[in-house]
């Protein structure tokens, strides 16, 4: 039986369209530190890359699963929007994670992306459909919070490498676009409040100590836990006063709040002012 739709928060118009960039990272090297020339930073952005082919597609089939249960046409057309920018991702960033693999971190890659599998598809035998829905609500507010961080600061866009810029530019952009679309569904079907944090405090702490862990063991196979100045500037960088993730805490707490909607911040103008630094998409793919 097909749920009404509740009545929802007014959110901004914003198109979500899928894109196929087809972006070449010539000219950058696995063993590069492309943000800011910190290892630090540039392992930890690589971790969360790494998650991205795997996660998006346990996003998609938890979006997929539920999707029947909404009638309203412009509903079905963001969800359709939502399926079709993630598997562009999934598609970009294993290009890019193809490059991280390369030789000197292959065996940390493998072991990483064996974790990664084996924690989805845990989820995907022991969680019900719904609470892999709320899952995904979750992590898409991380997402979608660590992508307005990068879009408000454009210092940090200038100090990535030219030649992965864009790519994080990108998925930046259309991260903000979609960014209610699972948890808008998640209410359509009766998602609870508890039920919401319960899964958003429990899968963000499970990523955030993969992050960690696999972060260190790169920086590890660098050498880098021997050079405790360049250790304490990267982590300084991250999480010391305005910091990459420190500067997110106070979003992801937002969450918590029992009338929380993503589009409570209205960041849509951003969207549009960063597109036009993109070369033009190669394609478009709807679901």
């Amino acid at each position: 039986m097909k749920l009404s739709l509740k009545k929802q928060k007014k959110a901004p118009v914003v198109p979500i369209t899928p894109r196929r960039m087809g972006f070449d990272f010539s000219g950058i090297r696995n063993t590069d530190y492309w943000f800011d020339n910190d290892p630090v930073l540039t392992h930890l952005l690589n971790m969360l890359s790494l998650t991205f082919p795997d996660g998006e597609r346990f996003f998609v089939d938890s979006v997929r699963a539920m999707r029947d249960q909404v009638e309203d046409p412009a509903r079905q057309k963001d969800i359709s929007g939502f399926i079709g920018q993630e598997a562009m991702h999934s598609l970009e960033h294993q290009a890019f994670n193809d490059l991280i693999a390369e030789g000197k971190y292959d065996d940390i890659v493998k072991h990483a992306l064996a974790v990664t599998n084996k924690l989805l598809d845990g989820a995907r035998q022991y969680m019900s459909k719904r609470q892999q829905l709320a899952a995904t609500a979750g992590l898409e507010h991380f997402t979608a919070i660590l992508a307005d961080a990068i879009l408000r600061r454009p210092e940090l866009i200038n100090k990535m490498d030219p030649a992965v810029r864009d790519l994080w530019v990108w998925h930046a952009i259309e991260e903000t676009e979609h960014k209610a679309v699972a948890y808008d569904l998640y209410k359509d079907v009766g998602g609870t409040y508890l039920e919401r944090q319960r899964l958003f405090l429990s899968s963000t702490a499970y990523l955030i100590g993969f992050s960690s862990y696999f972060t260190w063991q790169m920086l590890k196979r660098d050498n880098i836990h021997k050079k405790p100045l360049t250790l304490a500037k990267g982590l300084w960088k991250g999480f010391g006063y305005k910091g990459v993730i420190s500067s997110i805490i106070p979003d992801w707490f937002t969450y918590l709040k029992p009338g929380f909607h993503p589009w409570d911040d209205d960041n849509s103008a951003l969207i549009e002012e960063w597109r036009k630094t993109l070369p033009k998409p190669k394609g478009k793919n709807a679901a």
